[in-house]
């Protein structure tokens, strides 16, 4: 997999977050409250842990934990489940492929992973979690010269070489977790820009600039279905103008939207309010004082920091485990040409 904008922005979005899900799981959660809950509850049982309300913000906090936890689950559900109906549809709707269809597929590596839709719309797009295929409508077939489609499945072979369907999963997932951070959904945005861009920039390697402008403006708009959310498309006119505008300037990237003002302070103020409860939760129980009673350490800013340290190895595992789900995802890719993909 190069490192190229679209993956450097999408390891940032998954470092971020699970750093971030890691230091509140297991710092401020694990190493903190729960250890006051337990000290209180040793001290002065039950009765004393309900007294005065001092639950309230814990619970407070907990539950806007487990909110997020309850969004980013919600978003993987939904993401899977869309992708098996999607593949249901591709199957009904799948035709025998032309010799010729089947022959460019296979020069450009998607031999055996190309699926030909009855589908009289102009369309593609790469699907499938963990063994990604690409798609290709009749409507498209018919209307393209040899060297548009070679430069539609040039586009479309990014996406399965750097299994875009499944980062999709986790970037959406993660953004939807951290909703009161949307900081993070612009690295989202970014990402899905970032894909589209480094595709075309394949397919203008192999093809030229021309076959893939004019097949970007046959396949602007794609099927009106309801399980095609998030998936790799080489069509969609919100990126049209990033894209017609890279083609212009001869492959280089142009400069993609960054955190706007609005989103920098509001996802400051989630951080704040955020933090806020924490603090509030603590000083329930007592405050620094109560925190290095039951755990030997307290609120200073060198404990805050080595919560970090504490995290980081969940973290790293978590990228870890992506990184064999990635790697079992690239072995299901069977053709020797797709084995040898470096997108």
């Amino acid at each position: 997999m190069r490192l190229d904008s679209a993956n450097r922005s999408f390891l940032a979005l998954l470092s971020l977050a699970l750093l971030l899900g890691m230091y509140v799981l297991c710092g401020a959660v694990g190493s903190v409250l729960m250890p006051l809950v337990i000290a209180r509850v040793s001290h002065d049982g039950i009765a004393g842990l309900l007294e005065g309300g001092r639950m309230l913000p814990v619970l407070l906090f907990i539950v806007l934990v487990a909110v997020g936890l309850a969004f980013g689950t919600r978003s993987v559900v939904r993401q899977l489940v869309a992708s098996r109906r999607l593949a249901r549809r591709a199957r009904g709707l799948a035709l025998e492929l032309p010799d010729g269809l089947a022959l460019t597929a296979s020069e450009v590596g998607l031999g055996g992973r190309m699926v030909l839709l009855d589908a009289p719309e102009r369309f593609s797009f790469a699907y499938g979690v963990l063994t990604p295929r690409v798609a290709v409508s009749r409507g498209l077939l018919e209307d393209v010269s040899e060297d548009e489609l070679r430069a539609v499945l040039e586009h479309e072979r990014y996406h399965v070489c750097n299994l875009d369907p499944l980062k999709i999963v986790f970037v959406q997932a993660l953004s939807a977790a951290f909703f009161f951070l949307p900081a993070l959904d612009a690295l989202r945005a970014r990402y899905l820009a970032a894909r589209e861009l480094a595709a075309d920039r394949r397919a203008v390697r192999a093809c030229g600039r021309g076959p893939l402008a004019s097949a970007l403006l046959k396949v602007v708009r794609g099927p009106d279905w309801s399980e095609l959310e998030g998936i790799a498309a080489i069509g969609g006119s919100e990126l049209l103008d990033v894209r017609v505008a890279q083609l212009e300037n001869g492959g280089i990237q142009p400069k993609l939207a960054t955190l706007s003002i609005a989103g920098a302070t509001v996802s400051l103020v989630g951080a704040a309010l955020f933090a806020a409860m924490f603090l509030a939760a603590v000083f329930s129980f007592g405050g620094p004082a109560a925190l290095h009673r039951a755990t030997g350490t307290g609120l200073s800013a060198v404990d805050l920091l080595s919560g970090l340290t504490c995290a980081a190895p969940f973290a790293g595992a978590g990228l870890v485990a992506y990184w064999f789900i990635a790697r079992r995802a690239s072995r299901l890719l069977t053709t020797k040409q797709e084995r040898r993909c470096r997108c």
